[in-house]
């Protein structure tokens, strides 16, 4: 009795170490089992699940990727668009120099942004540099960075608090760069790469760093 009762135990307790470890890799992919249930907020699994805001501690990089490796487990998974069904993300091997992307493809002229849903905590003051190489195949699509700010309770902001535009060059690449100074009212910031248009928008080379 006390062996059945002991094998039973290891294999809940393996069985709970599996779940653990799954929950961990499932944390880091672009998707959600569901969006009612979450048990990210419970011991251990607020230890287990991938954090959402980020601290600046000094200057430097404080998100950046190159989507060269293991591009499902990039932060740059979510996106918005006016049409949801006739835009997705997928990876790209035609990245700048041969290299990895991310790429948006749109069947749809309306607007959509890609964005890693983090929050960079920021204090009034703070210069945020926002870099990122962008390329548009066709005609009529265009394409920008985007900042949006959220207050302390990390609710968003009206409009944007900056933006810059690609060249209307297409089917090359541009070096996009924002420099922005935090304003008064804004405790956590959020980048996003926003475009418009029909056809596929390339992104490598994302870094938020601090000034």
């Amino acid at each position: 009795m006390v062996k059945w009762m002991i094998r039973i135990l290891l294999l809940l307790v393996i069985g709970f170490v599996l779940f653990c470890a799954a929950y961990f890799v499932k944390s880091r992919l672009p998707f959600q089992f569901s969006e009612t249930i979450s048990i990210h907020q419970y011991f251990p699994f607020n230890y287990l699940a991938r954090k959402d805001t980020f601290e600046l501690s000094g200057p430097g990089p404080v998100l950046a990727d190159n989507f060269d490796k293991w591009i499902f487990f990039s932060r740059w998974y979510h996106i918005w668009s006016s049409e949801a069904d006739k835009v997705e993300i997928v990876p790209d091997d035609n990245g700048y120099n041969g290299s990895g992307c991310l790429s948006v493809v749109s069947r749809s002229n309306k607007a959509w942004a890609v964005s890693p849903s983090v929050f960079i905590e920021v204090k009034p003051g703070t210069i945020l540099v926002f870099n990122a190489l962008v390329k548009t195949d066709l005609e009529g699509q265009s394409t920008g960075l985007r900042l949006a700010g959220f207050d302390r309770a990390k609710r968003k902001r009206d409009g944007q608090l900056a933006r810059v535009e690609m060249p209307a060059a297409h089917s090359q690449w541009h070096a996009l760069e924002m420099r922005f100074t935090v304003p008064e009212g804004i405790t956590y910031v959020s980048p996003r790469i926003r475009g418009t248009g029909m056809g596929k928008t390339r992104m490598d080379n994302i870094v938020v760093s601090r000034q």
